[in-house]
């Protein structure tokens, strides 16, 4: 008698499920699984894949845990302290505009931190101009990461200086076309920053820094 192969992954549709989903009540790919959890699938907490070797932090993944590093190492090294600390927070924001479904692939936020990132280049020669997107399907990430990078309200004191937005607009792009440049899955950096999201409790500028830059 023939052996029966594993179902089609009921949310790509293209791999096999291998993960049996609590949320969905049928077997998932890996890929999906460590993708959309949390995101598009509503997972209870008591799911097996949301801790160890499955979870979103670094929890029994050394391996993946220098792998991040080494992506955003270069890119947060030459930023102050200050500035690492805001970046950081950024990261966070990141993750929640992907939880929320404003932002789905490193592309489409690559583009979006392209325009910001001119954006703020011209605001620090002392000329106010909104860089338009090329991807429109960007402006919605623009809108929100503008909003993260100011905290708001730009007149907060404890909102980062125009330099300090440019300077973190820079290293995040940068970061992120690095990424792309790999080859690898369309969220490999957003995987990334949910991985830091996930290691992050409160951070302050003492603290955020050393999540990247210890070997």
């Amino acid at each position: 008698m023939a052996r029966v192969g594993r179902s089609v992954c009921p949310l790509c549709r293209s791999r096999r499920g291998k993960r049996l989903c609590p949320a969905k009540g049928e077997e998932i790919c890996a890929h999906c699984c460590g993708t959309k959890r949390r995101v598009e699938i509503r997972c209870p907490d008591d799911c097996v894949y949301l801790a160890g070797a499955h979870a979103r932090g670094w929890e029994g993944r050394e391996t993946e845990r220098r792998r991040d590093a080494r992506r955003l190492a270069p890119f947060v090294q030459d930023l102050s302290e200050e500035q690492a600390y805001h970046l950081f927070r950024v990261l966070r924001g990141v993750t929640d505009l992907r939880q929320r479904g404003v932002v789905s692939d490193d592309r489409r936020l690559g583009a979006a931190l392209s325009t910001l990132h001119k954006t703020w280049e011209t605001r620090a020669k002392g000329v106010i101009y909104e860089h338009p997107v090329e991807d429109l399907r960007a402006q919605p990430i623009i809108d929100e990461l503008g909003q993260i990078l100011s905290f708001g309200d730009p007149a907060d004191q404890d909102a980062p200086s125009d330099g300090d937005q440019l300077a973190i607009a820079a290293a995040l792009h940068a970061c992120v076309t690095a990424v792309i440049a790999e080859g690898g899955e369309p969220a490999t950096f957003l995987d990334t920053a949910e991985r830091l999201a996930a290691e992050m409790g409160a951070p302050g500028p003492s603290t955020a820094a050393p999540l990247i830059i210890e070997p």
